[in-house]
């Protein structure tokens, strides 16, 4: 990976309304001990194969909250793994909201067999919990009543990624040091949306916490359009594209 141990891959850096060619929210960590998806938006599978990944790659999965387009690409994902095409065996770690095993047995009581891929899949909604060589720490979002940022240390290095949220000055501790945090930003200046931010509030916060470098993603049509030469900041910033990747 270009001499760097971590490679951040990003799958789908919109929304659920489609617009250039941007993908719902999925993105690809890629680590020496494994490969791990952080939330499973629409057109995640696809993304995958695009950035080069088999299916039974994958050795954990963050979900964020319950929203369609973080969360049904997982049944995708799922019902992908029964095909003969892959003989997957050792166990798939799902991590994410409190109460995402009840969320997707809501799901498996409708679909049956079909999202039962044959092998082990363990959910796990704890606070922290170790995947291969990452470690996974969950904390609170102001979105929904269960939504759900995650910061992953790894090889000494800090990733966050808050997904939906608004502005919490909560969030600095979370963010501090980041080597990489994955901000949203479905909201613009002129046009708030609830349970979301805007570019300003998510570099001032970025800013705060000492963040290296920070992604700008999970963008709404009018939420993109932010003219990045004129951010006057010390903080290497960038706006996602679909299938962007960033080494660390």
């Amino acid at each position: 990976m270009k001499g760097k141990s971590i490679k951040f891959t990003i799958l789908g850096s919109g929304s659920a309304v489609p617009f250039e060619n941007r993908a719902s929210a999925s993105y690809l960590l890629e680590t020496t001990g494994g490969k791990f998806l952080l939330d499973c938006g629409f057109e995640c599978v696809g993304r995958l194969s695009a950035a080069g990944i088999e299916l039974d790659e994958l050795s954990g999965i963050f979900i964020s909250h319950k929203h369609p387009d973080h969360f049904m690409g997982l049944i995708h994902l799922l019902f992908a793994l029964k095909s003969p095409f892959y003989n997957r065996l050792e166990p798939l770690y799902i991590t994410g909201f409190e109460g995402i095993e009840e969320y997707f047995n809501s799901f498996r009581k409708i679909l049956g067999k079909w999202v039962e891929p044959g092998f082990d899949v363990r959910f796990s909604d704890k606070d922290e919990l170790d995947i291969a060589d990452c470690n996974f720490h969950l904390f609170p979002t102001v979105h929904s009543e269960e939504s759900t940022g995650v910061y992953i240390i790894v090889d000494g290095k800090k990733i966050v990624y808050t997904s939906d949220t608004e502005y919490s000055d909560s969030y600095v501790e979370y963010l501090q040091d980041a080597e990489l945090a994955v901000l949203d930003c479905a909201a613009s200046t002129e046009f708030p949306v609830e349970g979301h931010m805007n570019y300003r509030e998510g570099l001032a916060m970025a800013e705060k916490a000492g963040v290296k470098r920070l992604v700008f993603s999970h963008f709404y049509p009018n939420s993109a359009d932010f003219v990045m030469s004129r951010l006057d900041t010390d903080v290497e910033f960038y706006k996602a594209n679909d299938l962007m990747s960033l080494y660390l």
